[in-house]
């Protein structure tokens, strides 16, 4: 579990060096599958259709019960509105590629929140490589 902390707090280093952009159609539509497996409980679908980077960081059953854990406390989602994303290439201290970090304002059953994604165009596709609420 000390990996994937250190992963995700590292994840935030990059949020402040990138470009604000417009998502493509495909980082939107990749977002949304992530987003509704999520709102599904699917956890096991999100972690096998992650990032190879994601993987090697955090296991599935690591992954399952943080999930568990943090969004059972909020309820389902109820709104959702995309606040900004902001894309890097090659950010420091995270494998080479290119990134995008995507914040939602969410608005779950019993909390708000900012739920962050986080994309990794791995060969062709966007995939996940990191998600967290604050």
């Amino acid at each position: 579990m000390p990996k994937l902390v250190l992963f995700l707090l590292s994840i935030l280093f990059f949020a402040g060096c990138g470009e604000t952009v417009q998502l493509t159609p495909e980082v939107r539509n990749a977002a949304d599958k992530y987003l509704t497996f999520l709102d599904r409980d699917e956890y096991q679908a999100v972690w096998l259709s992650s990032a190879s980077i994601f993987k090697e960081v955090v296991s599935a059953d690591a992954w399952r019960e943080q999930m568990k854990a943090s969004r059972e406390k909020l309820g389902k989602a109820k709104t959702r509105n995309q606040r900004d994303a902001i894309s890097q290439i090659n950010p420091s201290n995270h494998p080479p590629g290119e990134y995008i970090l995507i914040n939602f304002d969410t608005g779950f059953e019993r909390d708000e929140a900012v739920e962050t994604l986080i994309l990794y165009k791995e060969e062709v596709d966007w995939l996940l490589a990191g998600y967290f609420i604050k």
